[in-house]
């Protein structure tokens, strides 16, 4: 009976034991899973840290280089308004207008190379459908040729002129125009007989029509009173239809330098106009010398 306790209970012992080594095997099984899975989650939070911040670097190595391949090719652009700006007020020698000044510069589809092998093209106009004259300041002059000064016998057909403008003092602005028209093939004067009118500040801008479209017209516009803003002007035929605006130059040049174009604009008149000075005339019966003594027939 003993011994049938004694084997009882070493058998119980053993049992015991087995179990305890199948739990130790289980729970050393689920720490090494643990362990594995962690560390692909290190892992993985490391290479996505990487790769991320990776292509932060290249984004921003590419944006510095687009920003210096930008400056590059802005000053390329910037070559090719110089070069048409040289042509249409170059000078000689002697100081007097060369020939042919005013005569539009070539446009230029070709791409033009220069020594860091940038690039420009040019684009160039007679005409404008708007002019932005910006700001004109109080008591200063705009000068706007309505006719084509390379073609001074040909009528441009514009029948009204549309003057709109920002007021800086809540309506205290005025526009004086002063409009001078001759016949086609007549000689280009500022008539003394000048139409001059006034026009206070609206929303509807001013208007100015022009009585016979078949002759050429100069229009010079003044501001009174205040400086007059963002100022537009814009063309009209005579059946009311909009126009462009001969007598200026406009410039687009595209500079290119690698993968990235910039493009620069520049506008100007083909003909210099005269200072707001020579505006009026002085008659005297006796000489004008400043400073001597005054004479008289």
């Amino acid at each position: 009976m003993r011994k049938n306790l004694e084997l009882r209970n070493k058998n119980l012992e053993a049992g015991r034991h087995g179990l305890i080594s199948q739990f130790s095997i289980l729970n050393s099984s689920d720490a090494r899973g643990t362990v594995l899975l962690m560390a692909l989650v290190v892992m993985s939070g490391v290479v996505i840290s990487s790769v991320g911040l990776g292509s932060l670097i290249l984004s921003s190595l590419q944006q510095t280089r687009a920003i210096d391949s930008a400056s590059v090719a802005y000053y390329a652009a910037e070559s090719g308004v110089e070069e048409a700006l040289f042509t249409a007020r170059h000078r000689n020698a002697a100081g007097q207008l060369a020939e042919g000044e005013g005569v539009l510069p070539a446009s230029i589809a070709g791409p033009q190379t220069l020594t860091n092998n940038a690039t420009w093209t040019r684009v160039v106009t007679g005409r404008e459908s708007i002019i932005y004259a910006g700001t004109i300041p109080q008591d200063s002059l705009v000068e706007v040729a309505l006719y084509d000064p390379d073609a001074p016998t040909t009528s441009q057909d514009i029948g009204r002129v549309q003057i709109d403008w920002s007021d800086p003092c809540g309506g205290c602005s005025v526009l004086h125009s002063s409009l001078v028209g001759w016949q086609s093939g007549g000689p280009i004067i500022w008539d003394p007989n000048a139409a001059v009118a006034l026009y206070t500040w609206n929303a509807a801008g001013a208007s100015i029509t022009l009585a016979d479209p078949s002759r050429l017209y100069r229009l010079r516009l003044g501001a009174k009173k205040a400086a007059m803003q963002n100022v537009q002007i814009r063309a009209y035929n005579g059946s009311g239809a909009a126009t462009t605006l001969p007598g200026r130059i406009r410039i687009d040049s595209t500079g290119s330098f690698g993968n990235v174009k910039q493009k620069l604009t520049a506008s100007l008149p083909r003909r210099i106009p005269l200072a707001g000075i020579f505006d009026f005339v002085v008659f005297s019966e006796c000489s004008l010398v400043k400073g001597g003594a005054v004479s008289c027939p």
